[in-house]
Formats: structure tokens, sequence, C-alpha cells
């Protein structure tokens, strides 16, 4: 009997201690809950704070939007104010603007039929012949008797010099502008291992065009000249471009070179010579001659 009471104070007791354990752990559990809820407290019033601190900025930027707008508005206005008012035209000014619109308008189309004839014109105008450029040789010079040239060539001078005139050979009109005597030193080496280091030589210089409509060739490089007896070639390197092409009544030049030698007379001694143009000109659509070669005398 008392061994069942004694078993039974201890069955008691240890369920009132399991009581106390579950009554501590439910307290325990409550105490967390308690716990992060205040966090989530303290994190809804951190949140807050931020919110409030924006909106306090925000406010503060649109105040300054607001207080910068209205500074520029009274700025425009002022500018507004001070700026002279501008009359507005009465109905005799509308009436004159309108005169002169009309009366724009009337010759407007008068002025656009005389500028297109004027562009008409200009179309229909047939250009201008050109001149053709030929290069003129390494040993072509200019000037007058007496003067010393220098050129990339080398050193020349210019001892005797005339022009010849004008002379036809058919419908060819042939210029001969000048005809010197030239001697110098050549200082280009590769024309001088040709030409020798001293030359001297006559050129001849002219401007050709054919005054026709035919269709022509000529072939002014073969003209040859005499001097003291001497029948000369114009030298085929030293002599400047020349193109027997005439189809056109554009005008080219021509220069040409004749080398003399110590066979031939010294400067002194020359003071005629005569340009015998042997070629004629020939149709080139029937190959027909339409001239024959002149000869012209020439006193130095």
């Amino acid at each position: 009997m008392y061994k069942s009471f004694v078993a039974i104070g201890i069955m008691a007791t240890i369920t009132l201690v399991g009581c106390d354990l579950n009554q501590q752990e439910n307290i325990k559990e409550v105490s967390m809950a308690e716990l992060s809820q205040q966090e989530e407290l303290k994190k809804e019033e951190i949140v807050l704070d931020k919110d409030e601190v924006s909106d306090k900025a925000e406010s503060a930027s649109s105040d300054y939007e607001n207080k910068d707008q209205n500074a520029k508005e009274k700025a425009e206005n002022t500018e507004r104010a001070s700026e002279p008012e501008t009359e507005e035209p009465g109905p005799e000014a509308e009436e004159e603007t309108k005169s002169e619109e009309e009366s724009k308008s009337e010759t407007a189309p008068e002025e656009t039929e005389a500028e297109g004839a004027v562009a008409t014109e200009k179309e229909t105008e047939k250009p201008a012949d050109t001149f053709n450029h030929y290069p003129r040789g390494q040993f072509a010079v200019d000037g007058n008797p007496g003067q010393i040239v220098e050129n990339a060539t080398g050193v020349f001078t210019i001892e005797k010099a005339t022009e010849a005139g004008n002379v036809k050979v058919g419908p060819i009109n042939i210029e001969i502008k000048n005809v010197s005597l030239v001697s110098g030193e050549v200082t280009e080496e590769s024309i001088a291992g040709i030409s020798g280091d001293e030359v001297s030589f006559l050129q001849v210089d002219a401007v050709l065009q054919n005054t026709s409509d035919l269709p022509l060739q000529f072939c002014f490089a073969c003209t040859t000249m005499d001097m003291n007896g001497h029948q000369l070639t114009a030298h085929d390197m030293f002599s400047g471009r020349t193109d027997g092409d005439y189809t056109s009544t554009t005008p080219k030049n021509a220069t040409l070179v004749y080398m003399l030698n110590e066979d031939h007379p010294p400067s002194e001694q020359i003071s005629n010579v005569t340009i015998d143009i042997t070629s004629s000109p020939e149709n080139i659509e029937t190959e027909k001659s339409v001239g024959t070669g002149k000869s012209i005398d020439v006193s130095l």
C-alpha cells in the first residue's frame, strides 16, 4: 500500500516536471515570436523613415523647380514689357501690299519668258574654239636678240630673231611667229649625251589652223630649211610635238628645231634662211590634196 502511494507521488512529480518543461518551451516560443515582431516593427519604421526622407526631398526639388519657373516667367514678362510695341498695319498699308503683289505677279511671267529666251540662245550658241597647246621641246627658248635664257636644259643666248608673218597652204593658215638663231651650253646630262655640251640651232615657232570645214591632215613637221645652200630637217627628238590632225578649226602651236654643227657656217655668217613647206593639206575623206607647198624667205 505504501509502495503504491510512493509510486503515485513519483508519477505526479514527473508529470509536474514535464508540465513545467512544456510551459518553459511555450514561454520561449512566445518570447521568440515577440522578438521577431519587434524586429519587423523596427524594419517598418526604418522604411517609413526612408519614405519620409524621399518625400521631403521630392517636395524640396519640386519647390525649387517651381521657384525657378516663376523666376523665368518674371524675366520673360520683364523683357516683353521692355520691347516696343509694333504697330499693326492699317488698311492703307494692306492695300499697298496687295497692289505690289499683284504687280509682281503680272510681271513675273514676262521676266520668266525673257530668261527662258536668253537661256535658249546660250544653249544654241556654238562653243568657241579653244587653243591646243603642245609641248615645245627641250630647247625652245623665248626672248629678244642678245638675251641669255636659262632653263632646265641649259643656258642659251638668242643671237638673232625675227617674225616671218602669215602664209596659207590651201585651207591651212600658218602664222610663223618666230625664227631664232640660238646657241648655248647644255647642262642636262641626258640631253647633252645626245646633242653634245655645246649646241647651235634654228628655232621656228608657228600657229596653224584649218580655216575650212574639210577634214584635213597636214604634216608641218616635214618642213625643211635652206641655209646658205645647206638643207636642214627638223630634229624629231628636240622639236616640239606636232599633230597632223586638222579635222577641226581649233588652232594649235608647233615648234621645229633644226640642229647645226661644225659643218654649217658660224652664226655671224647666217643672215638669210628659206623655210620650205613641202607638205600639202589632204582631205581625209577624198584623199586628195587641197593645196600646194610654199617657200618663205626670212632675213635674220
